[in-house]
């Protein structure tokens, strides 16, 4: 018997995707569309190549295989290429504050580079792929999609036994709002469909297991979240989309893996030493006197 109201971090929610705001950008040129230039659009004198724009895809944390993927990347480019010669004529880069930032943009990116080239992961075996779709009947057989009523409300007007029964058998928060709106707590309520493929392991496994009128409960610091499951449909694809997926997951998870024990192994080599209490890891000895 699976509990109804799960109690998990709310680093675990899915975050929605901000958009930029958008510049205009000159015409482009006429063979880009047929592959004759690798210039895919200029702003002022500043032209931007198909690689440039490749790197702000990955940099982005974008799908390559989405069509609006480009586009957001291009505008991200053009944005910054545009921010970037204003602060030039208005001579920033030459302050102190500018330089420093720039400095550490430097070291973030060969580091990040560096680390990605450390922790690139093996070809999956067809043996390895297999395994993993089998073992993940959430991503690939059983996958599902589910309709959302999602409350949200203080965490410090949240008391779990007192309120919990208002919602936990409900078909929707209709009691727990009304006695909300009694005592003056602030909330909102918010209707959301989403493939459970797409909630990170922990909440994917525990939505495998659940069914109508089922909540999950993201319990924040300030916000606290009530997911109300109040329909399940599925949403497997055909089996001969499952390998490439399950391909790119194995490695996506394979590199990270290798990138955390790389750098673990960094660590225990160099000689590290805090000296900010405040900022010192919790696992840290006390800092070093200076």
């Amino acid at each position: 018997m699976f509990k109804r109201n799960v109690l998990l971090s709310a680093s675990l929610l899915i975050l929605a995707v901000a958009m930029a705001p958008s510049f205009a950008v000159a015409a482009g040129r006429d063979d880009v569309a047929s592959g004759k230039t690798q210039v895919v659009a200029r702003a002022g004198s500043r032209e931007i190549t198909l690689s440039e724009l490749r790197l702000e895809i990955a940099r982005l944390g974008l799908s390559p295989s989405e069509p609006a993927s480009e586009r957001a990347a291009l505008q991200s480019l053009v944005n910054r290429a545009i921010l970037a010669h204003a602060a030039r004529e208005a001579k920033l880069q030459r302050k102190p504050e500018a330089m420093a930032r720039m400095y550490a943009a430097q070291d973030q990116a060969l580091a990040d580079y560096y680390l990605a080239l450390a922790s690139q992961p093996a070809e999956p075996t067809r043996n390895e792929i297999d395994d993993y779709i089998r073992k993940n009947p959430s991503l690939f057989a059983k996958r599902k999609v589910y309709d959302f009523i999602i409350l949200s409300m203080d965490t410090e007007n949240f008391r779990e036994k007192a309120l919990t029964p208002l919602f936990d058998k409900e078909p929707d928060f209709s009691r727990l709002a009304s006695v909300l709106e009694k005592a003056g707590a602030n909330y909102a309520i918010a209707t959301v469909t989403q493939s459970g493929a797409a909630f990170p392991e922990p909440i994917r496994v525990q939505l495998a297991q659940y069914a109508a009128r089922d909540n999950i409960v993201l319990k924040g610091d300030s916000q606290t979240q009530i997911m109300k499951i109040v329909g399940v449909r599925n949403d497997a694809q055909s089996p001969e989309a499952w390998p490439p997926i399950a391909r790119r997951l194995l490695i996506e998870k394979s590199a990270a893996e290798r990138a955390e024990a790389f750098l673990a192994r960094l660590k225990a080599k160099t000689d590290i030493a805090y000296y900010r209490p405040s900022a010192t890891p919790p696992a840290q000895a006390a800092p070093k006197a200076r």
